[in-house]
């Protein structure tokens, strides 16, 4: 690469770091702007964090632009991608840009300490519906002329859908997969606080959260999948909720349910955790043995789930299978687990597939009591060792057809000498999984920029070994991040 073509890739580089860092900002300083008045030192120690960042890129730019298109955010024309530590405040910026109507915000030479503090005043207030298309008006009535606000009818989102559109596969759906997720997560945010709030869960906005999952999986898109195994971030809570919505969807496929059973099962896969509201927070997050009072605690979350969906008015199929899956899926196909019941209970087909999802999405989770996460792999042999008496033999095969024998995220040695790491199943042959190659037969890595991706592992190649995270340096949850 030529010195002024390394110049721009570092540009673009520095653009898209502190860009993620300037998201990060903008979201620490609205969530203080919501407790502390502006003149609180919390606010003010916020705010110096923030033009920090601000100062920094307009020190290297004429101005600053983050526009937020096709769930993607851009300073400056450059995408910022989402990593991990990112996630969270990435996708909660997208949905409070949303509320407001707002595709962007242009910052401009000169912004001081005052306009932040007005700025960001009246940004918090056009959450309200009807203030939101009066944000620009009331910016500029206020003095504040160094931030902008760019309403989101300005903007044309069809050149970033058209470079969505011309991206080659498998960076397409990873692409499309990426959104599907994202948005799932924020709208599973509302639907847990509604619940917690109201005490019963929104289940309109639950069967919109899963609608695009069922329409990804249904056209075999299993870059979302995928994107199950990413663990390392603050959002777990609603992670988990959307990830055994979609390991459920994967697996009713599997197993041939119809369109609308899957999306039934979606919902009742988002759903199936609400229980945990009722239990304390200090025995959720505990790290070591529960005492007695603290398990029975626990054990009652899943007859709590099902009072909280049974509040909800009307008696649907979708009612009954989120309600069935509440109470059932800590109950295990062999007659063990919980709640005890004095009659013959017999698990239903809906509760079993929850309940297989929820435990492999629940195995890989971060543990503080653990040196590290048990990774997908490991997980997945767990489950079929011996606790695979737990489990409905056919639902676990459905498991293996979703996520495959070397589910996203596991590093393997291959026949050939390439050290790859799964991104996503191949149902057509659960041993071959999509692939991005971390290093060559010579020990040479792709080039950056460059990723090798195998769509899927070739007849030719074969799983040679599984690698352990303390054999490789990769740092997979950035890989599928990506």
């Amino acid at each position: 690469m030529s010195a002024q073509g390394q110049g721009e890739s570092a540009e673009l580089q520095l653009l898209s770091e502190l860009g993620g860092a300037l998201i990060q900002r903008i979201v620490a300083l609205m969530r203080t702007a919501r407790t502390y008045d502006v003149s609180n030192m919390a606010f003010q120690r916020q705010q110096q964090e923030f033009l920090t960042v601000l100062r920094r890129l307009l020190d290297e730019e004429d101005e600053v632009t983050l526009v937020a298109m096709a769930d993607y955010f851009y300073v400056n024309g450059v995408r910022v991608k989402a990593n991990t530590a990112l996630m969270g405040p990435y996708h909660s910026l997208l949905a409070d840009f949303d509320r407001r109507q707002t595709g962007g915000l242009r910052f401009l030479q000169g912004v001081n300490e005052s306009e932040v503090e007005r700025f960001f005043q009246l940004f918090l207030a056009a959450d309200d519906a009807a203030l939101a298309p009066k944000l620009p008006e009331a910016v500029d009535e206020a003095s504040v002329h160094n931030i902008v606000p760019l309403p989101a009818a300005q903007l044309d989102a069809e050149d970033i859908a058209r470079e969505l559109d011309e991206m080659p596969k498998p960076q397409r759906e990873r692409a499309r997969a990426r959104q599907v997720y994202w948005r799932a997560m924020v709208g599973t945010r509302r639907v847990v606080l509604r619940a917690r709030s109201t005490g019963r869960p929104d289940l309109r906005h639950a069967k919109r959260v899963v609608q695009p999952i069922v329409d990804s999986v249904m056209k075999s898109e299993f870059s979302l999948v995928g994107l199950t195994a990413l663990k390392d971030h603050d959002e777990y809570t609603y992670a988990h909720c959307v990830n055994v919505s979609v390991l459920s969807v994967g697996m009713g496929q599997a197993l041939g349910l119809p369109r609308q059973a899957l999306a039934d099962l979606g919902v009742a896969g988002l759903l199936h955790d609400l229980g945990k509201m009722s239990v304390d927070g200090d025995v959720l997050r505990k790290p070591g043995a529960l005492t007695a009072e603290e398990w029975a605690q626990m054990r009652r979350h899943p007859l709590e789930g099902a009072v909280m969906v049974a509040r909800m008015p009307g008696l649907s199929q979708v009612l009954i299978d989120s309600m069935r899956a509440c109470l059932e899926h800590h109950m295990n196909y062999n007659g063990t687990g919980y709640p005890d019941t004095t009659v013959d209970w017999g698990q239903a087909t809906m509760s079993r597939i929850v309940a297989m999802a929820d435990c492999f999405d629940a195995i890989t989770a971060h543990r503080a009591y653990y040196d590290r996460p048990r990774t997908a792999f490991e997980g997945l042999k767990i489950l079929m060792g011996p606790n695979r008496v737990n489990f409905d033999p056919a639902v676990m095969w459905a498991l293996i057809r979703t996520v495959g024998l070397y589910p996203a995220g596991t590093v393997m040695q291959t026949s050939s000498g390439h050290v790859v790491l799964a991104m996503s199943p191949n149902p057509a042959d659960v041993t071959r999984p999509v692939c991005r190659v971390l290093v060559g037969p010579g020990g040479v890595a792709p080039a950056e920029g460059e990723p090798d991706v195998w769509d899927p592992m070739g007849p030719d190649e074969s799983v040679v070994r599984v690698l352990s995270p303390e054999e490789h340096k990769a740092d997979t949850e950035q890989l599928l991040a990506a």
